[in-house]
Parts: structure tokens; C-alpha cells; sequence
């Protein structure tokens, strides 16, 4: 049977509600006290996957003036890994991301001029990676955007208070 290994304790699923404002070193540190099961090289482009959509969502909460709680849930469920980030950031337009999101990720070329673009139109704040990065780690990858009822809006909508990005992988055979 798989578990998430959270501080010496086996889970199915872990939660974590990261403040806007806490410290990045805090919020590494219990990062990386996870233990999930996937090879260890997987297992350090997960949790770094997971920082990169954290890291996003303190940058747009920040931008936004939230101090809501950025939600994180680890769950293990019929032998598939499945991470949701859920912040209050106010969402983003995907259409300005510097490449088609929907496009397979073995295509997408960060060296791109797009990409370069990109850092500059947004004065190196903003790289266009972190989606990248997690979008390869984890093959199934979705983002939805809600409004303040809570309500699935497209992207672009004014309406927006939030963003969810869930991805999940199938675990290999083995491990804890």
C-alpha cells in the first residue's frame, strides 16, 4: 500500500495551508520533509514542481493583496499521486504565457525567443517556467479558474479570485 511520508508519519493524504507571507525557507523546509513514493529522482522533480506552482501562487497573492491561505493537497488514491494547488491570486491569462499550454510538453522549447519575451516583458519576475516544469512531472495536468462563489470562470474573465491547478501520475509499481 503507497503513503506519503509526512514527519515520520504514513499518509494518504496531507494538507498544508501556506501563507502568502511565510518565510520560503519554512515553507521548503516542510517540503522537503515529505516523502513520496516515486523513485528518488522522481521525487525531487515532484516536490520541485510543487515549489515552482507554490511559488507562483505567493507571487499572485502577493500582486493581488490576499492573505487567504494557498491550499495544498498530496493525496494517494488507486495508485495515482494527485497534488491541487489552490490559491486566491486572481488567476492569469493563459493566452499570455510565452507558449500554448495545451501543446505536448516535449514540444515546448524554453530557449525560445517567446520565452525570452516573456522575462523581459515582465522585468524577470516572471520566467514561464513553473507551469513547464509541472506540467513535465505530472501527465495529467488541469487548471481551472473560480470566482468568489466558488464557480468554475474561463480564463481571462474578470470574475476571477483564484486559481486550481491539479495534476496527478500514475505511481510506478513498488515502493512505500
Amino acid at each position: 500500500m503507497r503513503h506519503i511520508v509526512f514527519k515520520g508519519q504514513k499518509y494518504k493524504q496531507v494538507l498544508m495551508n501556506i501563507h502568502p507571507d511565510a518565510p520560503f525557507n519554512k515553507i521548503l523546509k516542510e517540503i522537503n520533509s515529505l516523502t513520496l513514493p516515486v523513485d528518488y529522482q522522481n521525487d525531487e522533480h515532484t516536490r520541485y514542481a510543487i515549489l515552482e506552482l507554490i511559488n507562483n501562487s505567493i507571487r499572485a497573492q502577493k500582486e493581488n493583496r490576499s492573505n487567504e491561505p494557498i491550499k495544498l493537497e498530496i493525496k494517494i488514491e488507486n495508485n495515482i499521486l494527485t497534488v491541487t494547488v489552490t490559491d486566491s491570486g486572481g488567476g492569469f491569462e493563459i493566452s499570455e504565457l510565452p507558449y500554448d499550454i495545451n501543446e505536448p510538453v516535449e514540444r515546448i522549447d524554453p530557449n525560445k525567443k517567446s520565452f525570452q519575451d516573456y522575462r523581459e516583458k515582465n522585468q524577470y519576475k516572471r520566467f514561464g517556467l513553473g507551469l513547464l516544469v509541472a506540467r513535465k512531472q505530472f501527465p495529467q495536468f488541469e487548471i481551472t479558474f473560480y470566482n468568489n462563489k466558488n464557480e468554475t470562470v474561463p480564463s481571462g474573465s474578470t470574475e476571477i479570485t483564484g486559481t486550481v491547478i491539479k495534476m496527478s501520475l500514475e505511481l510506478p509499481d513498488g515502493g512505500t
